[in-house]
Formats: structure tokens, C-alpha cells, sequence
């Protein structure tokens, strides 16, 4: 029995109970709604099956979802669902079952299970299920986004994780994560719960329906919340749900829909709230073509508002901006989808400016009057308050316009020539806003004021109350408030006239009675009263800086006094410090020269049976300081301000006298006489001891100094000067082919004379770098070209001791490097030569290196490195030391002095050197050197000169005392081509220039009779035409080349001369007219006719065919070159050029072979033609000059 009765315990509680729970109530629906009729059509077996049915069973569910689904009681439901129920199925003739469900699951189960017929369900609900059939919307659904921002715009930077409120059952959080893909979803049981959130800072934004968002905040937030977006319409709207089996019912009910009117829509969304009903959401197309282009060009319009023109356009606490135009802007840009920003002005005349400048498109608020349309252009009026005039509210305030005698007004008002003319007795005060007009009532600087009804309501209300009136209506027109377009945007007056007719007047209304009544917005005052600030605010500052700077200066006066007590103190200590620590005796003396003070040193100055000194005065004879001090002791008697310079004396300290500087300087008393003297000395016997010796010492190497220089330069001079003999005429006959000689001993002693040059060099190089006298000449130099040369020079000697010479240079490296060529080939040179002298069999490498630095400057490495016997530890620190070689180093000829000569060069650029060995293996040196770098410029081709080409025979005066320099110096100028004139001595050379036609004249510096100086002094006065002079001296000092140019010469050239410098430089001394004709020239002039001789077997009928058909060859080749030219074939004259360059190649004209390459490289990249032709004529003038010369050789060799 128990069994039993708990098994039925059981069963209630499962099943009965639930029953209970779920079970509906039934309900009477209530509307306000009146019934019009609609025409709409219905098929015949659809109304015969409404007759049959008559009563409709309709299920709506908890929780309530105002204002669609409203329970005023337990038995009454009303709202929008409630409405369109009763509009619709009566209209069918139905009658009405309404059963209230719980749940949503409730309510579809009863539907499914038959007990229902239809089911009203809300906006963006869940899916249902696919067996049950669904109305058309009867509301449709826009998801609106609410937050706590009043905006104008659409914001373009919404944040990622916005924290977003939504109700319990609307939207899925997958369409939510699509739009805010990091947002926080927090549902709530119902719309106004998640409103909640939102409105007390749980949430940013709530996302619901449009329709039930606007009634809350309409009811419970409309100061706090607002709909700042409106989404794209979702397919859940409001509608109606209906079993497969009612299909008749279905498609009646969506007749009935279908056949309701817009403005019955509208009716009744008004009864349910005041925003805008749901169907007109969407953004309609109010706009043209023209209109919507112009909106994409301004995707943000800038409104000027004035924030004192309360209630219209006003800021609240948080600055944000607000009023009447606010919301209605707001609903335009909701409505419309236009975006606004504000801009603010202080005033009438400011706005109107901000639109004249651009600076805005229109103006939020502005009173229209024909003033101000002559510069705006002005919208439809959105309100049309009266004029009225405010007085104070006080006893025998005016109450009319003919009592009062001054009235505040704005700028350009419209009543402004209506008062002038109608009342002149009063006085107009143009004032910047209403605002500030309505304070100047209240401070009773003018007697009333001019506003419109609505702002002066709102402003006396809130801020003015019981101190200010409305007192008289003003004028038969009321006041015209509308946006204010600037005149260059006629399509947006166009835009904004549209935007405000879609507004009903019902809305505007809204609008005005919201701002009528108690908006918890407060009024920024700070325009109002900022003058009157500034002015208290400016003495209250004054009266605090006056404070603040008294107690600043009384602080300021006690730290002073207290630094001023501690500074003397300190100076009090340093006194002592300085008087008794200072090793310098100083003693002080009275006006009577009596010993008042002195200090340790003083006491220890003197020996011990002295120390009664210092009873005794000065004057007095006794006193080891009375000769010293005497004159200072007539300065204190004659009481003079002189100033009294060091004494240099002796003093006996009782062991000894001693050297002193003895110095006094006078101190007065407060009655700014002489008191006394503080004198003081300086022991200087010990200076004055090394002085001397050091002024001895001085002597000597000033005098060993000087005997240098004499040896170097007599050495320079005495001794180049024969061997500069020797060299040349050794060179002369190791060069002569045709002399027959000894040629290898010749070869030996010539080479052995360059050695001792060398040595000599070396030694005067050594002498500069200590005496400190070793210039640089820095130059830019082409960074390919710097070693190549130096290299090509030891090529030689590396093949004769069967060594390999390699070469390497970057191939990434700059264009030019700015250094001193000569010196850094010299280093190069000492490293090379020393390798090659210390390796026997292998190789030596060469490298040159950049490595790029900052800016322009680069890391100049050059490495020699050889395989040969090596260094080692030992010697290597000794290396770089003067006249110091290593073991194997002394078995070769030199002095020691290259690598030191290197180190030291190395160094005074800024550079260093370092060197790794090892004995048998071989020595690396490195050589580092920063220099600055740049790209080649670029130097236009240049035509040359004919005489430069052809190298035309100079006539040359040479000058010297020493006949084997005369001799020399002729042999190798006649060995160059060129004609000689030789003189002894500078009066003879004068002679002998003014008897001949001379081009250069080359002399001796130092010569008896008359030197070179005088010579070219001589020259110069008298010269007629261009005429070079260089020197020639064994005295290879730089101040010696200076005398040389002091003395007016060209250039000074130092012995030994060999043959390529020689004619090198020769190559570019101007020629003097008679050596340009051809009929004088000679064919050796221009090649080595003996190697052409040698080329022809030295058979002379071989040699004149060679020579002549050179010359016709030539000739063709010129003609053609002529033609190309003239017809600007470019490419032609390249291959008659090329052809040119080839055939006096062949006969050893390498000058004019070279000039013809020249011109063929121009051709390439042609410049200028004019440039080319002037090229090519002075290239064939030298092809012509050795046509002749050939003509003129085969003549004289057929006359023999």
C-alpha cells in the first residue's frame, strides 16, 4: 500500500504539476485603435471556410515586449501585437480567444498540438520550426544600437571589444559576431533589463528593436540613452504563426495586411510612442542624382552652433553638444543617413563668418531676417516662435516698447528696421547672443532684451527665475528658425529642405515640447560671464603675485643673508688656507714698513739666526729685504696708486743668496688710504740655473741643426749634381740602339747610380720628416689609376728574377680618392721593391682595397705580400726603426731607411702600417689610410692642340755652368727631336735669347756671373711674346722650388732629368709659330725613325714604300673621315678613324695614333657636333703635318 501511494506521489509530480505550470490563461485584448474599413479580396472557398471556423484561438507568450505585448493586468493585454490582432481578424469577421503562455516553448507546443490557431510572435526571435507557417511581417524588425553618446555621425572608429547588451532570445550571437567579431555578449530577460545595463555603465551599447527601444527610452531614458545606429532590416519581424492546416487563415490574414494603409501604420506606432515608427527607418530616397553626388563628396557636414543659443543649440557638463536642433539633426541623420560635426561660434556675426570662410557648410540655428539672407542662404523655418520682449520682473519695469529707452538685440535681427523706424527714441545695443543680452537685462545695463518665445521661456525658467519677465509680444510676423547654408552649396540647401520635410509636424512638435519642459541639461554660461571672470580673476592674480613675490623677496633676503655670512666664512677659511699653506713666502707690512703678519714659508726662507728679522722695519739697513723693498717703501710714503711691477733681486737667507721675484700690491684702509703692502717672492735660482743650461743647450742643436742642413744641401747639390751627370748620360747610352757598347755594364752602372740617387733621396726624406719640413700635395686621383703604374714599373724586374707580379684591385671601390699620388706611390714602391728584393722564387701580391665609412670617406688598404724569406720576431720590432735592416736585409744594398720613411709617411696621413712574418714562409704588410672619395666628374672631351698631337720640336735655351750637365742636358733634348741653344752663364744666355726665337728656356739656379734668379728676373722684363722658364737645380728642397717661383719661373726641376719625364714634361710647352710649318718639320720629330729602320731591315728601298704607302692610305682614309663628319655619320667616322690609328701606329707615330684613338672614343658617345669637327680638325691637321714630313723624308733620301 505504501508502494502504491509513493508511485502516485511520483507521477503527480512529474507530470501533473508540469501541466500546471505550463497552462495558459485566458485574456481580454484591449485597443484604442478605431476600426476603419479596408478593402481587400478573398476567394470564396477562403470565406466559407472563415464562416465555419468564427472564433480564432490566439496565443501570445511571457515576457511582456512593450510596446508590442503589454499586461496592464492579469486579464488585459494590450500594445501593437494587441492592435494589428484586433484590426486584422475583425476585419475577417473572427472572433477573439486570447490565451497568455509562460513561455515561448509553451506557446509553440500549444500551437503544434492544435490548441491554438494562431500565435503572434515578436521581432528577431529564434527560428521556427519549419512545419509552421508564418504571416508577412506586420512590423518590420531594424536592430538599433542605443549608448549613452548623443551622436550626429556614424563613428568610423567603433572599438573592437565593445561590451554590447542584448535581450534573451533576439538576434543570434553569430549576427552580432559578424559585425563585432571581439565583442562581449551579455543577454538579459528582457529589452528594458539589458536598457538597464547600459544606462548604469554595466554595458557600452544595448542592440534591440528599433520600435521597442525607442518606447523605453522614451519612458525611462530619454535624457540618459539614444539610438545612435540603425542596422539593415533582418527577416524576423513582427508577424504571426500558423499551423499547415489553417493555410485559409494564413493567407486572409496577409490579405488584411497588405490591405492596412500606411497612415493607419502610422497611427498607431503614434499612440505607442513619438520616434519614428519602424517602417520608415529605412533611409528613403529623398535625394536626386545630383544631390547624392554631392553628399559623397561631403561625407561629414560641419554645423556652426552657437552654445549660448539655449534651447536650440546648447553643451551639458560632459561638453557634449545638445538641444532642440541637436535632436533634430540627430533625427535627420538617423532618417537620412547624413552625418554632422559641430563647429562652435561665439556669436551671430562669427557663424555667418565660418560659413563665408568655409569653415562650416550651415549653421545649426539662425533667425532668418533679409539682412542675413544677403549671406547665407536659409532653410525651411523648423519652429515659428513670436517675438517677445523681456524686461526685469520687478516693480515699474517696461512692459512695452514705448517705455523703455535702450533694447539688446542681435546682429542683422529682423525687427531691426522695425524698431528703428516704429520707436526711434530707443537706443539699440547690438549684442553678440541672446544669452548675453538676457544678462544685460538682468544687470540692468540695458532695460529689456529681444528673443524668441522659446528661448526666452527656457532661459528665464532655468537660470533667470523670478529676476526676469516675458513682457510684450513684439511684431505681427513670428520668428523664422532654420539652418543657415552657405551661398556656394545650393544642393544642400536643396538636401536639408528635403531631410526637414520628411519630418512631420507631429515630430517637431515632440521636439518642442521636450525642450519646453525640464531636460536635465544645464547651460554652459562661461561666454556669458567671461569678461567679468577675466577682470576678478585678473585682480585676484595680481593680488596673489604681489604675495607671492613679498614672500618670495623676504626668502629670497634671509638666504642671501645666510649664504652671504656662510661665503664669508669660507672666505675667512680659504684666507688662512691660502696665506699659511701656500709654499710661497708672503709676509705683510703697515705704511711704516713695520712686519705685521707672515706666513710659515717666510719663517722657513730664512735660517735660524735670522729669525730676529722679523722685529725689524723694512727701512731698516739691517733687513735682508731693505735693497729690495725700497722702492715699494717710497710708494707708502708718497701714498700713490702706481702700480708696482715684479722686482728681480737677490736676498741672503743667512745661507745663501738667493734669486727672487719679489711682488707687492698695496691695500687700503676703510678711509681708502694706503695701509700696507702684501708682498710675496718666488725663489727662482734653480729656473734661472736650468735656463741657462737649457739656452746652451739650445745653441748646440740650433748650431748641429744648421750644419745638417748645410751638409744636405751641399750634399743635395754637390753631389746630385755629377751623379745627375752620370745617370743621364749612362741612360742616353743605355737607350742609343745604335751605339755599341757594353750594354749590360753600362746597364749595371747605370743602375747602380740610381741605387746611391735613391739613397740620397731617402736621406733627405728621412731629414724632412724629423726636422718636421715633409709637405703633402693632395689631389683627386682616379682610384683604378693609383697603383696600376707603380705596378707596372716592377713588372720588369719580377720577370728577370722569375718571380710572379699578381695585381688585384676591388671591384667595388670609388671613383677618386683625394691623397698625395706621388708620396703614396712612394710607399707602394718602397713595399714592392723590398719584396721583390727578399723573395727568390714564388710570388708577390699586390691588393688595393676601399672599405666604405661614414659619409664620404673610405678605408684605403693596400696589401703587399711575398714568399719570401721572411722576418722574424725579433727583427720585426726593430724594422721600422732608421738605418736598422735584418740579417738577410744586410746582405742587400740599402740603408735601412724605406720601411721607416713608409711608417712615417703612413703616419702623417692619418694612416698606420702593420707588418706579420714569419722566416721561410714569407711577410704581409698592410697598409691603412682614411681618405675622403667622390664619383668622377664628368670632363667633356677636349680637342687637342696640334702641336700637343704632333708633338712639334721646341727651340730651347739651356743654361749652366757645369759642362757635363750642358752636355747632358743637349744629348737628351736632341735625343727628344728637339734644337738646342747652350749658354755658360746668365748673361750670355740673356744674349743669346734676345739673338734667337726661343720657346724654353731651362737654366741652373746657382751659377757664377749671373744665377738663374737674376736670369729669369732679366726675362721677364724684357719677354715679348709667351715665353717658359724652369729651373733646374740638385737641391731637392721644397723652399728651393718656392725661390723659384718667387723668381718668376714656370717650374723647377730637379736632378737628375730622365727621358720620360723629360719629355713628358716638354709634351705641353707651347710652340712658337715657326715650329708649326710644315715645311720645316722633320719626320724623327714626329717617331723613332730607327726603329722604323730596324722594322724595315734598315733596306731603304723598303722603308720609302712603307713610308709612302702610309702616306696615300692616309690620305684616303682623311677624305673619307672629312666626308662622315659632314654628314653627321658618326659610325663611318669611326672606322676611318680606327683605320688612321692603325697605319701611324705601324710607323711608330704613337702621339698621333693616340689622338686618333681619342677622337674614335668620342665618336661612340658623340657630344656636340661642333665639338667633333673641331676635334677632328685639329686630329687631321696632325695626320697632315705627317704626310708632309714623309714627303719631305722620301725627297731628301732620293737627293742623296
Amino acid at each position: 500500500m505504501l508502494k502504491f501511494a509513493y508511485l502516485l506521489t511520483l507521477f503527480f509530480s512529474l507530470f501533473i504539476l508540469p501541466a500546471q505550470a505550463e497552462e495558459s490563461r485566458m485574456m481580454q485584448i484591449f485597443s484604442r485603435e478605431q476600426i476603419i474599413p479596408l478593402t481587400f479580396t478573398l476567394s470564396d472557398n477562403d470565406w466559407r471556410w472563415l464562416g465555419k471556423k468564427r472564433e480564432i484561438k490566439v496565443g501570445v507568450y511571457s515576457p511582456d515586449n512593450p510596446p508590442f505585448n503589454l499586461t496592464s493586468d492579469a486579464n488585459t493585454l494590450e500594445g501593437l501585437s494587441a492592435d494589428y490582432t484586433k484590426l486584422v481578424l475583425h476585419h475577417l469577421g473572427l472572433q477573439i480567444k486570447t490565451h497568455y503562455f509562460p513561455s515561448r516553448s509553451a506557446a509553440f507546443d500549444a500551437l503544434q498540438q492544435g490548441a491554438l490557431d494562431m500565435l503572434v510572435t515578436g521581432a528577431g526571435n529564434q527560428e521556427t520550426p519549419p512545419e509552421l507557417l508564418l504571416s508577412q511581417s506586420v512590423v518590420d524588425d531594424f536592430p538599433a544600437m542605443v549608448s549613452q553618446e548623443n551622436r550626429l555621425s556614424a563613428r568610423q572608429d567603433e572599438p573592437a571589444q565593445l561590451h554590447i547588451a542584448l535581450q534573451r532570445g533576439y538576434l543570434s550571437d553569430a549576427w552580432v559576431e559578424s559585425r563585432y567579431p571581439e565583442a562581449k555578449i551579455t543577454r538579459y530577460p528582457s529589452a528594458l533589463s539589458a536598457l538597464a545595463s547600459v544606462a548604469f555603465g554595466e554595458n557600452e551599447v544595448f542592440i534591440g528593436n528599433l520600435t521597442s527601444a525607442s518606447y523605453l527610452i522614451e519612458r525611462n531614458y530619454a535624457s540618459t540613452l539614444s539610438v545612435v545606429r540603425i542596422f539593415e532590416r533582418t527577416d524576423a519581424g513582427h508577424r504571426f504563426v500558423f499551423l499547415a492546416a489553417n493555410a485559409p487563415l494564413l493567407r486572409a490574414v496577409n490579405k488584411v495586411i497588405n490591405a492596412i494603409p500606411q497612415q493607419q501604420h502610422q497611427a498607431l506606432f503614434h499612440q505607442w510612442g513619438q520616434s519614428l515608427p519602424a517602417s520608415l527607418a529605412a533611409q528613403p530616397q529623398l535625394f536626386n542624382d545630383s544631390e547624392r553626388r554631392w553628399l559623397r563628396q561631403h561625407k561629414v557636414l560641419r554645423v556652426v552652433i552657437n552654445p549660448l543659443d539655449a534651447p536650440f543649440t546648447l553643451k551639458d557638463r560632459q561638453n557634449s553638444f545638445n538641444g532642440m536642433t541637436a535632436d533634430l539633426l540627430r533625427l535627420i541623420h538617423l532618417r537620412t543617413g547624413l552625418n554632422f560635426k559641430m563647429v562652435e561660434a561665439s556669436s551671430v556675426n562669427d557663424m555667418l563668418d565660418k560659413l563665408s570662410s568655409h569653415q562650416a557648410e550651415f549653421a545649426g540655428s539662425l533667425t532668418y531676417s533679409a539682412q542675413r539672407e544677403d549671406r547665407a542662404l536659409f532653410s525651411r523655418p523648423y519652429v515659428y516662435p513670436p517675438y517677445v520682449l523681456v524686461s526685469k520682473d520687478s516693480l515699474g519695469s517696461p512692459n512695452s516698447l514705448s517705455e523703455i529707452t535702450t533694447l539688446a538685440i542681435t546682429p542683422q535681427h529682423e525687427l531691426t528696421q522695425w524698431l528703428t523706424e516704429n520707436y526711434p527714441h530707443i537706443k539699440l545695443v547690438n549684442v553678440e547672443n541672446a544669452s548675453i543680452a538676457l544678462q544685460m537685462v538682468n544687470e540692468g545695463r540695458v532695460d529689456s532684451a529681444v528673443n524668441n518665445l522659446i528661448s526666452a521661456r527656457y532661459m528665464i525658467d532655468r537660470y533667470f527665475s523670478n529676476r526676469l519677465q516675458i513682457s510684450a509680444r513684439l511684431g505681427e510676423h513670428p520668428a523664422r528658425i532654420a539652418f543657415a547654408i552657405g551661398r556656394e552649396n545650393p544642393e544642400l540647401l536643396s538636401i536639408l529642405n528635403k531631410a526637414l520635410a520628411a519630418l512631420s509636424p507631429r515630430d517637431i512638435s515632440q521636439l518642442t515640447m521636450k525642450w519646453q519642459g525640464t531636460p536635465d541639461v544645464k547651460l554652459d554660461t562661461w561666454l556669458a560671464y567671461r569678461h567679468e571672470f577675466y577682470w576678478l580673476a585678473g585682480i585676484f592674480a595680481l593680488l596673489v603675485i604681489t604675495t607671492l613675490f613679498w614672500n618670495y623677496h623676504l626668502h629670497r633676503a634671509i638666504r642671501q643673508r645666510k649664504e652671504a655670512q656662510a661665503r664669508l666664512q669660507e672666505q675667512a677659511a680659504f684666507q688662512e688656507t691660502l696665506f699659511n699653506g701656500t709654499p710661497v713666502p708672503i709676509y705683510v707690512i703697515n705704511s711704516a714698513g713695520e712686519l705685521t703678519n707672515k706666513n710659515p714659508a717666510w719663517s722657513h726662507f730664512f735660517a735660524d739666526e735670522y729669525s730676529h728679522i722679523s722685529q725689524l722695519p723694512l727701512s731698516d739697513t739691517a733687513h735682508p729685504l731693505h735693497t729690495i723693498c725700497h722702492a715699494h717703501m717710497t710708494l707708502l710714503a708718497e701714498q700713490t696708486s702706481r702700480v708696482m711691477p715684479p722686482q728681480r733681486g737677490q736676498i741672503d737667507n743667512g745661507r745663501e743668496r738667493r734669486e727672487v721675484i719679489h711682488r707687492a700690491e698695496a691695500f687700503r684702509d676703510h678711509y681708502g688710504n694706503i695701509a700696507g703692502l702684501i708682498c710675496s717672492w718666488q725663489d727662482v735660482t734653480e729656473h734661472e740655473r736650468l735656463t741657462r743650461a737649457l739656452s746652451l743647450a739650445r745653441e748646440r742643436a740650433e748650431q748641429a741643426n744648421r750644419t745638417k742642413s748645410t751638409f744636405l744641401a751641399t750634399m743635395s747639390h754637390e753631389i746630385r749634381t755629377p751623379i745627375s751627370a752620370i745617370i743621364g748620360l749612362l741612360e742616353l747610352a743605355v737607350t742609343d740602339r745604335q751605339q755599341q757598347c757594353d750594354k749590360e755594364s753600362v746597364r749595371v752602372a747605370y743602375e747602380s747610380a740610381q741605387s746611391l740617387m735613391g739613397l740620397i733621396g731617402d736621406i733627405l726624406d728621412m731629414a724632412k720628416i724629423e726636422s718636421g719640413k715633409l709637405e703633402f700635395t693632395t689631389e683627386w686621383v682616379s682610384f683604378e689609376k693609383l697603383a696600376e703604374p707603380v705596378v707596372r714599373v716592377f713588372s720588369g724586374l719580377a720577370r728577370q728574377k722569375g718571380l710572379l707580379l699578381h695585381y688585384h684591385i676591388d671591384a667595388l671601390h670609388p671613383d677618386e680618392i683625394h691623397v698625395d699620388p706621388m708620396r703614396l706611390r712612394q710607399i707602394l714602391s718602397n713595399l714592392i721593391s723590398n719584396a721583390i728584393k727578399f723573395t727568390e722564387h714564388g710570388s708577390v701580391e699586390v691588393q688595393i682595397r676601399s672599405q666604405p665609412r661614414e659619409d664620404d670617406q673610405i678605408q684605403l688598404e693596400m696589401i703587399v705580400q711575398d714568399t719570401g724569406i721572411g722576418i722574424s720576431e725579433v727583427e720585426q720590432q726593430l724594422i721600422f726603426n732608421p738605418y736598422e735592416q735584418s740579417a738577410s736585409g744586410k746582405k742587400q744594398s740599402g740603408t735601412g731607411l724605406g720601411l721607416a720613411i713608409c711608417e712615417q709617411m703612413v703616419a702623417m696621413m692619418g694612416g698606420c702600417i702593420t707588418l706579420h712574418s714569419q722566416p721561410g714562409r714569407g711577410t704581409r704588410i698592410s697598409v691603412h689610410i682614411p681618405l675622403s672619395s667622390r664619383k668622377a666628374l664628368d670632363i667633356p672631351v677636349e680637342a687637342v692642340s696640334q702641336q700637343e698631337c704632333c708633338n712639334l720640336p721646341l727651340t730651347i735655351l739651356t743654361v749652366d755652368d757645369h759642362p757635363a750637365n750642358r752636355l747632358l742636358l743637349k744629348r737628351q733634348l736632341t735625343r727628344l727631336g728637339h734644337n738646342v741653344i747652350e749658354a755658360e752663364n746668365g748673361e750670355q744666355a740673356l744674349w743669346l735669347w734676345q739673338e734667337n726665337t726661343v720657346d724654353l728656356v731651362i737654366t741652373d739656379c746657382s751659377m757664377p756671373v749671373m744665377d738663374g734668379f737674376a736670369l729669369t728676373r732679366q726675362l721677364r722684363q724684357k719677354q715679348r711674346g709667351p715665353l717658359t722658364i724652369m729651373g733646374l737645380t740638385a737641391n731637392a728642397q721644397p723652399e728651393e722650388r718656392l725661390r723659384c717661383l718667387d723668381a718668376g719661373m714656370d717650374d723647377c726641376l730637379f736632378k737628375p732629368l730622365r727621358l720620360p719625364q723629360l719629355d713628358a714634361i716638354l709634351h705641353n710647352i707651347p710652340r712658337s709659330a715657326a715650329a708649326t710649318t710644315s715645311k720645316h718639320l722633320k719626320l724623327h720629330q714626329l717617331l723613332d725613325l730607327n726603329a722604323l729602320r730596324d722594322l724595315a731591315h734598315h733596306d731603304a728601298e723598303m722603308l720609302e714604300r712603307l713610308l709612302s704607302a702610309t702616306r696615300e692610305e692616309n690620305l684616303r682614309d682623311m677624305q673619307f673621315a672629312y666626308t662622315s663628319c659632314d654628314k653627321g655619320d658618326w659610325l663611318a667616322l669611326e672606322r676611318s678613324l680606327h683605320r688612321l690609328a692603325g697605319s701611324v701606329q705601324i710607323i711608330g707615330a704613337l702621339d698621333i695614333a693616340a689622338q686618333c684613338r681619342k677622337l674614335e672614343e668620342a665618336c661612340v658617345t658623340p657630344i656636340e657636333a661642333v665639338d667633333i669637327k673641331q676635334m677632328l680638325d685639329e686630329t687631321l691637321s696632325c695626320v697632315q703635318l705627317l704626310n708632309q714630313a714623309i714627303q719631305n723624308f722620301i725627297q731628301e733620301q732620293r737627293a742623296l
